[in-house]
């Protein structure tokens, strides 16, 4: 029996605010991410699970199905964040500001 089955046979369909919501509950990205976020990795990622003509338009919003997007974050690893990349010290020894 799938989880489906158990909900009657509806799917269960997020928007990207909902699995920017659960992806942060869950802690399935290793820091907070937006429905932007989540729209952009959609629109971008050629890994995403949901092609547009697969999701359905409900009023202003786009859903998808859920359990195929989890399992894309949970076995997603690709690097995340637009960050700046950290910093490490220099790997010569020398300190970063000159000795005076």
């Amino acid at each position: 029996m799938t989880a489906d089955d158990e909900k009657g046979g509806m799917p269960d369909l997020v928007t990207f605010t909902e699995i920017a919501e659960r992806l942060n509950k869950l802690g399935l990205v290793s820091r907070p991410i937006t429905r932007q976020g989540v729209r952009h990795i959609a629109d971008t990622d050629p890994d995403w699970p949901i092609p547009p003509e697969r999701r359905l338009r409900a009023g202003r919003v786009w859903m998808m199905e859920w359990g195929p997007v989890e399992e894309f974050f949970r076995n997603r690893e690709k690097p995340r964040g637009r960050g700046a990349a950290e910093k490490t010290a220099p790997e010569s020894g020398e300190s970063e500001k000159p000795e005076q």
